[in-house]
């Protein structure tokens, strides 16, 4: 077998192997190392398979579930009344999604406000890269998953890391290049004309991001024992189990700081003989296979593939070091703890002092829904004794020695001398109605998941004089949402807005340069990179907050003041005030203000730059551009009418001289030589000769 056969696993930490782990605790060799994760695995685990049962985990999953049981009646093949009922299940499937829609009222569910020396650009570009990583993670739905855990059990866990993977993606491309046809409007581009032949490529690219999870069976996470407050990341170790197959192992091959065998060694522990997985009954529970809806325990074989045979894995986590062992018997790694703390939050529904594990629906009104089952179907039983009765009549001499099982249609034998006759019975409890009613307001008081704030009508608990006003159902729906905003504000505190500063801070130290930039520019399309430097994004310093629960209230107030700010930003004489301090106003910021509110997501479409087109028509649109059109037009016309009169002029004195040089013809060929003593011309006006 490739992995060995431990030492003495039980076996103390010598005072000279903790010694040489010092100061961090990090041990030099596997075999310290493998007995640290071991023993610690076995005190935990059988901490918590106490606490499991005392906090009724597989009760609570039992009455969530409410699977039908068939009743008899005593004695005899009549079904009785066996009518589930689903109390828990319908309260935790109220309250989450109240408790999710009051997170996600929004996206992205937070708020980033940039401190002293970051600029707003900057901080906008790192909420855009935080909320583009949320939605690739799937943050929302492993939310409501753990939700479920949260509220149901009382206690949910999450995990978060870094996940670096290969995709591949396709990319289409046109086979052969457009064809440019001249446009037939001056100064327009050449339009192309693409052929509908396409060509395919596949590119592998290489995702870092980070991951978030949460923990699918709580019996997954060994805790300290010694926590008596409801943070895990204050626990001073936490364990937890995981079932690996071998494409799980050779892809741990790739991350820094594993020792994983080589896959033809490897590969020996899944061909026969087969390297069998340890089994945990903390982690199976109680699992009924003729009712129970839950899949089989992770850690038997789900299939006949080798590949895929699971193998446990432990993996210890403690602010220091980082230990994770292979079927508890091979260290495959040692090393400092890359976060420098444990990579987990929790939540509890109801928090109980000095424990770290909560009450959950399931263990609070639990009682409430065996109480209605009960009764509801002991009602059903009387009225079918009603439908069907039980009759009486004479028998012989024989008393009965022992009680007579009643069921519907039965016939009993007497004594008495009377005729077949119906038995006498008592009617039904008339309390009975009222033991549900108040047994239900006790469930809806307890969980906070009444009809008023998950369907929004009164019910029974609603009907009094306070709901008949808008103001009195307010408070009452009020009543049962202040309840819920405690658990929102728990989450947003304990997991959201911690979640979101270890992503911001493990972007800053494991988010390539590349990815950030392909994020920014083709993803989101995001101006950030045009005009900054994204070394502006490392050296930012942010702040993260959650309008969730109590907080909501603070958005409205904000959609209902941007009228009135808008207005006082506009009015001129605000604007002149601000011009002579130096400063003006930004109209993209309240622009987007405005869009944030309005909750429209289109602000790229609507706003876009100017072309160069649309800048030179818009310089023309001015009213200075415009006043020195008009008086290059007006200096134009007087340009042209001075050219006009010149050339009128011009031809005024060519006629004159015209005129002139007739004049002086006619004159001299009309005068007789008797008055002028010369002779006439020989050749008269307009003579041929």
């Amino acid at each position: 077998m490739l992995l060995p056969e431990p030492l003495d696993v039980h076996k103390q930490i010598t005072p000279e192997e903790a010694k040489a782990a010092l100061p961090l605790g990090l041990f030099a060799s596997d075999d310290p190392a493998l007995r640290l994760l071991v023993q610690d695995t076995e005190l935990a685990e059988s901490h918590e398979l106490t606490r499991s049962w005392v906090l009724s985990w597989d009760q609570s999953n039992l009455l969530y579930q409410s699977p039908f049981t068939q009743r008899y009646w005593g004695g005899t093949t009549t079904e009785a009344a066996s009518v589930p009922f689903y109390t828990v299940a319908t309260a935790v499937n109220a309250l989450v999604p109240q408790i999710i829609n009051g997170l996600f009222y929004e996206n992205p569910p937070f708020m980033i406000q940039k401190r002293p020396g970051t600029s707003s650009q900057t901080a906008r570009a790192i909420g855009d890269v935080l909320a583009y990583q949320l939605e690739k993670i799937g943050f929302r739905e492993e939310l409501r998953l753990g939700g479920i855990n949260a509220v149901l059990y009382g206690t949910e866990i999450f995990q978060y890391g870094w996940d670096r993977h290969t995709e591949t993606r396709r990319i289409y491309k046109h086979k052969n290049p457009p064809v440019e046809v001249a446009s037939q409007i001056p100064g327009q581009p050449p339009s192309k004309i693409y052929d509908d032949e396409f060509e395919e490529t596949t590119v592998e690219e290489v995702i870092d991001q980070p991951s978030f999870e949460h923990i699918v069976n709580l019996r997954e996470v060994l805790v300290d024992p010694s926590l008596n407050v409801p943070d895990i990341r204050k626990a001073k170790y936490v364990i937890r189990r995981r079932y690996v197959t071998w494409k799980d192992l050779d892809k741990l091959r790739e991350r820094p700081g594993f020792d994983i065998p080589s896959q033809e060694k490897l590969l020996e522990l899944f061909l026969p003989p087969v390297e069998p997985a340890q089994e945990s009954t903390a982690e199976e529970g109680i699992k009924n296979p003729l009712w129970d809806v839950r899949s089989e325990p992770q850690y038997q074989d789900a299939t006949v593939n080798p590949f895929d045979k699971p193998l446990e894995l432990l993996e210890r986590w403690d602010n220091q070091t980082y230990i994770v062992g292979l079927q508890r018997k091979l260290i495959i790694c040692n090393e400092e703890n890359p976060y420098n703390k444990i990579p987990m939050f929790s939540i509890g529904w109801w928090d109980v002092p000095d424990a770290f594990w909560g009450l959950g629906v399931g263990r609070t009104i639990g009682a409430e829904q065996r109480l209605q089952q009960g009764i509801t179907n002991l009602w059903l039983d009387q009225a079918s004794l009603n439908l069907n009765g039980v009759y009486v009549r004479v028998r012989g001499k024989s008393i009965p020695t022992q009680n007579i099982r009643i069921a519907p249609g039965k016939i009993i034998e007497t004594e008495e001398k009377d005729a077949f006759k119906p038995l006498e019975r008592q009617p039904a409890v008339p309390e009975a109605q009222q033991h549900l009613v108040l047994s239900q307001a006790r469930a809806e008081q307890v969980s906070g998941a009444n009809e008023a704030a998950s369907q929004g009508i009164a019910g029974a608990s609603g009907h009094s004089n306070l709901a008949r006003s808008a103001a009195g159902a307010n408070l009452i729906a009020s009543g049962s949402g202040n309840r819920i905003s405690d658990f929102v504000e728990k989450l947003a505190n304990q997991v959201i807005v911690p979640l979101l500063y270890e992503m911001h801070e493990m972007n800053r130290m494991l988010l390539p340069a590349s990815q950030l930039r392909y994020i920014l520019d083709e993803e989101l399309q995001h101006d950030y990179t045009k005009s900054n430097d994204i070394i502006d994004i490392l050296n930012a310093r942010v702040q993260f907050s959650i309008l969730a629960g109590a907080k909501m209230q603070v958005r409205r107030n904000m959609a209902q003041s941007l009228p009135l700010l808008t207005q006082s930003l506009f009015n001129p004489e605000f604007n002149q005030q601000l011009a002579v301090q130096g400063m003006k106003l930004n109209v993209m910021e309240l622009f987007r203000m405005w869009m944030e509110a309005s909750e429209w997501k289109n602000q790229n479409d609507l706003i876009v730059p100017m072309s160069p087109q649309d800048q030179q028509r818009w310089q023309q649109m001015q009213p200075a551009a415009q006043a020195q059109g008009k008086l290059q037009a007006a200096s134009a016309m007087q340009d042209k009418k001075f050219e006009q009169q010149q050339q009128l002029a011009d031809q005024e004195n060519v006629a004159r001289a015209a005129r002139d040089v007739l004049r002086q013809t006619f004159e001299k060929a009309t005068a007789p030589e008797a008055l002028t003593g010369e002779p006439g011309a020989t050749e008269g006006f307009g003579s041929e000769a």
